[in-house]
């Protein structure tokens, strides 16, 4: 099975050394993202600090197979709309 590094970007960079051996990239997002989740369940309001917290995944090469950033943001994304249900 393929090992998988789950680094971190908040401002800081934490380098994932052990990783995890993993079935796939597939398994790899799904683990990126349940990451992501603890770290900010863990943060709570101090998320707010840095507004943005990332997951890098890598290979055992170094190379980039995932990514997934959550943000922070006082103001709604662009185009963000609330439909009016009829």
């Amino acid at each position: 099975m393929p090992r998988y590094y789950f680094h971190t970007e908040n401002g800081d960079r934490i380098r994932d050394d052990q990783g995890e051996e993993l079935a796939g990239v597939d398994a790899a997002r799904e683990e990126a993202v349940t990451v992501l989740g603890e770290i900010l369940r863990y943060r709570g309001a101090s998320f707010w600090t840095t507004r943005s917290f990332s997951v890098i995944v890598t290979d055992a090469e170094g190379q980039t197979v995932v990514s997934v950033t959550a943000s922070a943001s006082d103001t709604a994304p662009e185009g963000w709309r609330l439909s009016e249900a009829g």
